[in-house]
């Protein structure tokens, strides 16, 4: 490839993300924003990991350290509050991701095309290209995975030790943006035992290797939860926050028919954080609002509706949710699993890793006009749309890209499962494993311009590519 091309493109990316994505997004807009700020703050303020405001803060886990231990080392450089600083950051990482996403689909393919067209679509990334101009962790958790799926690659096709170090660490830290990511090993691993060469490389030594590494990173996060919680906890609280922790039972009946972030997000943040755009909370639930902010899936019976239109009356009523309230919407939720399990274990889970990937990030594109927004939902769909194009196109030599639909299909399924404990359908969830459908859409997008080339992986070639 023309290193004068790669140069142009990155700096195209680069002055997008520096100049047009902290434009298109309300920077402090994102509900986690404000909770992430306090956490800063209080490290830099007080030396105390804590999101609870005053000057007395209290030690607690509801949030994993590595993006607050992030934003807390610019703000100590740059000063509190230092958005600008944060999005200047996240643009540079970014742009380390799309290099990332080049290499690696230079060492899955041998055509430096893929490799090329693979750098460009990750760049107009929607998904992952708006969250650069947010304060959340979607930035640094997509670099980590990203470098992860690159290590288990480059240890499933080379025996030295540095890319099982890289492996461990990688998964470590991606763990410490988001706990989802926490198992993100356990799918990898397996990937060495796709390809012969993985078989023989992955060791029992380099294995022990890469789970130190994993376990050595996390060690302090776990001490300090027993030091200063005394509770032996691995990740962050079940509940990111007070709200969430107090509603479980208005969760749970959510998670057994919530499907869209049409309705999750207004729901959740009216009765749950007694706040939502567009509505008041005093009348959100009477007459015809009531009808417009559930569908008709919400119910199973009439009967479940009046129950549930009499708990919502109450919420406001109490300007809150109750413990009485929340038990209530509890024992409906035990109530329509017991009548339909089929429904709740297996169908909604796939209808729900289905919307992970299909609903686009229009949301996040606050303040573009509506050309870019329409634009951004095309690049997501089409992005989403070659990439299971490129899954079928490789089908004859999946064990070879194993570290990279293994990853998907890790964060896909981790998705699932938040969305069962907090009742949220948001692609947020699958963002840090859009690097590899990139990788997937440019290898469709080659099979389909180049037909009469075939689209080989790396281990077809038996003598190593040093000429990159």
């Amino acid at each position: 490839m023309n290193l004068v091309k790669f140069l142009i493109l990155a700096v195209i990316g680069l002055l997008i993300r520096l100049w047009l994505v902290p434009q298109w997004a309300d920077v402090g807009g994102a509900a986690d924003t404000p909770q992430y700020e306090r956490f800063a703050r209080n490290l830099v303020q007080h030396g105390v990991f804590s999101d609870d405001e005053g000057d007395h803060p209290v030690p607690n886990a509801r949030r994993m350290p590595g993006y607050p231990f992030f934003l807390a080392t610019i703000y100590s450089v740059c000063g509190l509050g230092k958005w600008r600083a944060v999005q200047v950051a996240q643009a540079v990482i970014d742009l380390l991701t799309c290099w990332l996403v080049y290499r690696t689909a230079r060492e899955l393919f041998r055509d430096r095309l893929v490799g090329f067209w693979s750098f460009g679509t990750a760049l107009i990334c929607a998904p992952v290209l708006i969250f650069s101009g947010y304060v959340l962790p979607e930035t640094l958790a997509t670099f980590w995975v990203t470098l992860a799926v690159y290590c288990a690659l480059k240890g499933c096709r080379d025996n030295r030790n540095v890319w099982f170090i890289g492996l461990g660490i990688s998964c470590a830290a991606a763990a410490m943006m988001r706990p989802t990511l926490a198992l993100l090993p356990v799918f990898l691993l397996p990937a060495f035992y796709l390809t012969p060469e993985g078989r023989r490389f992955f060791t029992l030594k380099r294995a022990g290797l890469a789970v130190f590494c994993w376990l050595f990173l996390m060690l302090p996060w776990v001490t300090r939860n027993a030091i200063s919680l005394h509770e032996f906890n691995f990740l962050s609280a079940a509940r990111a926050t007070k709200s969430d922790d107090r509603a479980r039972g208005y969760h749970r009946w959510l998670s057994t028919w919530v499907d869209s972030q049409a309705y999750n997000r207004p729901l959740a943040y009216a009765v749950v954080y007694q706040r939502t755009p567009g509505y008041k909370p005093d009348d959100l639930p009477a007459g015809e609002k009531f009808e417009r902010s559930f569908p008709k899936h919400a119910f199973d019976t009439d009967e479940e509706r009046l129950q549930v239109k009499e708990l919502m009356n109450k919420v406001y009523l109490n300007v809150g949710l109750t413990d009485e309230t929340d038990q209530a919407f509890a024992r409906l939720a035990a109530k329509k699993i017991r009548a339909h399990p089929l429904r709740y274990y297996v169908a909604l889970p796939l209808y729900r890793m289905l919307m992970l990937w299909t609903e686009p990030p229009w949301h996040w594109f606050i303040n573009a006009p509506p050309r870019v927004v329409r634009l951004a939902q095309l690049i997501s769909i089409a992005i989403v749309a070659f990439g299971f194009g490129g899954l079928w196109v490789i089908r004859h030599h999946w064990r070879d890209a194993g570290p990279l639909w293994l990853a998907m299909l890790g964060c896909t399924l981790g998705g699932v499962v938040t969305c069962f404990a907090v009742a949220t359908v948001n692609p947020r969830f699958v963002v840090p494993v859009y690097p590899q459908m990139c990788i997937f859409a440019s290898a469709c997008a080659f099979h389909l311009t180049r037909a009469k080339s075939p689209l080989k992986t790396s281990t077809e070639i038996y003598e190593p590519d040093y000429d990159r």
